[in-house]
């Protein structure tokens, strides 16, 4: 759970990364640190201002709109706003390198989240949430790598397509824990974390590749 984030960026980072996606390693590694930075202003006011200890209400929608707002909305524009507002590049380029900023982000945000809010630490927060926020990261990844600069107009096309898929996939692994700390069956949230882990790690990878120009493979 700890390294896992540190881990991946650093695979990212050195290597992984399309070409066309990061020319700079020094970029990937700046972004990478912005989301660190982002990450500890965030659990250190979440620590000062807010209760630490996760208390459920017992009703789906309340549960899962208070978890949205502490894992989803909150982070995101913690996230998202300054990045678009201080950097000059594109949209579409802010868009493929927003995995970044998560990656930093996620590295200090997630362990805390599961070490503060929960007082018994279950395999699932140990070992499964961790990865379906990692799944996360991976999808948004291949996401926006749909997303081009094309004079054409299709790039602005794909952008449409991209961010209201990216948001389903953002809020999805909240929607799963919501049924786990509820105590919903197993069988359900266990069916639907292998359905996300597949349209992360597989199906979104595969389209990315299909759609990618020949000079980015």
């Amino acid at each position: 759970m700890l390294i896992l984030f540190p881990a991946a960026a650093l695979f990212f980072t050195n290597g992984f990364s399309r070409d066309v996606l990061f020319p700079n390693k020094h970029t990937a590694c700046f972004l990478s640190f912005w989301g660190l930075v982002l990450g500890a202003l965030f659990c250190t006011c979440d620590w000062i201002f807010f209760l630490p200890v996760h208390f459920a209400v017992y009703n789906y929608v309340k549960e899962f709109l208070s978890l949205c707002i502490a894992e989803v909305f909150i982070p995101f524009l913690l996230c998202f706003i300054p990045f678009v507002i201080f950097f000059r590049e594109s949209l579409a380029y802010k868009l493929r390198t927003f995995t970044y900023v998560l990656f930093g982000f996620y590295a200090i945000q997630m362990p805390y989240f599961i070490i503060q809010r929960y007082t018994t630490l279950s395999p699932f927060l140990l070992l499964l949430r961790p990865v379906l926020q990692f799944a996360l990261c991976f999808a948004a990844y291949n996401i926006f790598s749909l997303v081009k600069p094309e004079s054409s107009g299709k790039g602005t096309a794909k952008a449409i397509i991209a961010v209201p898929l990216f948001l389903i996939m953002y809020i999805f692994p909240t929607f799963i824990e919501t049924a786990w700390f509820l105590g919903a069956d197993a069988q359900i949230w266990v069916t639907l974390s292998i359905v996300y882990l597949f349209l992360a790690f597989v199906a979104f990878p595969i389209k990315a590749s299909e759609t990618a120009e020949p000079s980015e493979m």
